[in-house]
């Protein structure tokens, strides 16, 4: 008798595991679970520190050379075609999913902003010390920045570009391979800004262009207008925060670690495993942001190996996370995770 019980028993609880993660693949759980987490650790920071919670501005991202219009036009080019194949359930995640990584952002970028009002203690000449011990490798990333720059005229201009390269060829790639992996690149890529916005409160640091400018002129004139609104902040306060904090929260500055690294990580880990093709051509652009990340001189050393190791964190977590959701559908055949 005890035994049919437990037979009964386990029995019951295979069949409610794939019934869970079949509501999580119909409603993106996760992503928003976390969205709203950090939103409300986020919101804990502010009321501790007494500070405010600001969204961004028309403007703030004016001095990137980049507006709006660019992540907008991508997400109604990807909507209008969801719109025209009739991929209903598939466009509700992708709005869902949108609306829970915009939350991430603008806390992730609240909480930069924060960062030496809540920590105050910067930890740059420790970082300094650590880049003179491989000073060698700082000088082959300035190397290989003037390499690229004699090869393509706009090599400055590559680091940003390849970021962004990385990050729309993956969405792209992804979506249409397999639904369930490209759930985990997203959720994986929001995680990410999750622990690194925490991070850079643990051991901040402005970065080494404080000590000796970078070989990028256009990062290094990025580097001067966000180190002004830092010291304008550290100057101003929370009164800062409340009146210019709209428009300048893009602009805060931060080192440790790096997530240009980290995030690019993230794209070439989940494009190596599933999509070959694309990782090896993502391979020569993954290795230019690590070392352009020190060249323009934003980051040591030091956060570049921190971002690796938050991206390892990051995987793992999300690997945990979905592995009801990968199971299901692996258990529902090849191509079931495509299912609109």
């Amino acid at each position: 008798m005890e035994n049919q019980s437990f037979g009964a028993t386990t029995e019951g609880i295979a069949l409610k595991a794939p019934s869970r993660a079949t509501v999580l693949y119909v409603a993106p759980l996760p992503e928003l679970v976390l969205a709203l987490g950090f939103l409300l650790i986020a919101a804990l920071l502010a009321a501790a520190f007494d500070l405010d919670f600001v969204v961004p501005s028309g403007s703030a991202l004016e001095f990137t050379g980049m507006s709006y219009a660019v992540p907008l036009s991508l997400i109604a080019v990807l909507g209008l075609f969801l719109v025209l194949t009739k991929q209903a359930r598939r466009l509700a995640y992708y709005a869902a999913a949108g609306m829970a990584y915009g939350i991430i952002l603008v806390a992730h970028f609240n909480i930069k902003m924060w960062m030496g009002l809540i920590n105050p203690v910067v930890w740059d000449d420790v970082y300094w010390k650590t880049d003179q011990m491989v000073r060698p490798l700082i000088d082959a990333s300035f190397a290989v920045h003037n390499g690229v720059e004699m090869i393509l005229p706009a090599g400055d201009k590559l680091y940003l570009f390849a970021f962004l390269a990385m990050f729309a060829g993956s969405i792209i790639a992804h979506s249409m391979q397999n639904f369930v992996v490209f759930r985990k690149v997203i959720f994986t890529a929001m995680l990410v800004h999750v622990l690194g916005a925490l991070s850079y409160l643990v051991m901040p640091a402005i970065g080494p262009f404080l000590y000796e400018p970078g070989v990028n002129t256009l990062e290094t004139a990025r580097q001067g207008h966000m180190y002004h609104s830092y010291q304008a902040l550290m100057a101003g306060g929370r009164a800062w925060v409340a009146s210019q904090g709209s428009q300048f929260m893009f602009a805060a500055v931060a080192a440790m670690p790096s997530l240009h690294v980290a995030s690019s990580a993230v794209f070439v880990h989940y494009a190596w495993q599933h999509t070959r093709w694309l990782g090896v051509l993502y391979l020569p652009l993954f290795a230019f942001i690590m070392f352009e990340a020190i060249a323009t001189r934003w980051h040591y050393a030091v956060d570049v190996v921190a971002g690796l190791a938050l991206t390892a964190v990051a995987i793992a977590i999300t690997t945990v996370v979905f592995r009801p959701i990968a199971t299901h559908y692996a258990a529902r055949g090849p191509g079931s995770g495509l299912s609109g």
